[in-house]
């Protein structure tokens, strides 16, 4: 993906926590709005729903993605120690 990056730390548990939430709850909630988009008469605006929703979707499905990675990079050793 081209664009801007920057480093940002987290410790496990936040990992974890951050993977958790972005597969149960975001993850749900866009399966639900893709369902509710079934209500949509107008074609055209029911087509437009779906495509933003699959996009943010998408995004979501990378960066849970990568916090898996992250998750399991960290559980055998990998990673900087920080003194806080």
């Amino acid at each position: 993906m081209k664009g801007r990056y920057i480093a940002v730390y987290f410790d496990t548990a936040q990992v974890q926590a951050l993977r958790d939430d972005a597969q149960e709850t975001v993850l749900a909630a866009a399966d639900e709005d893709l369902e509710i988009t079934k209500q949509i008469n107008d074609l055209t605006a029911r087509r437009l729903a779906r495509e933003a929703i699959d996009k943010k979707r998408d995004l979501y499905v990378e960066i849970v993605d990568k916090l898996q990675e992250a998750a399991e990079r960290l559980n055998v050793g990998e990673g900087d120690y920080i003194d806080e």
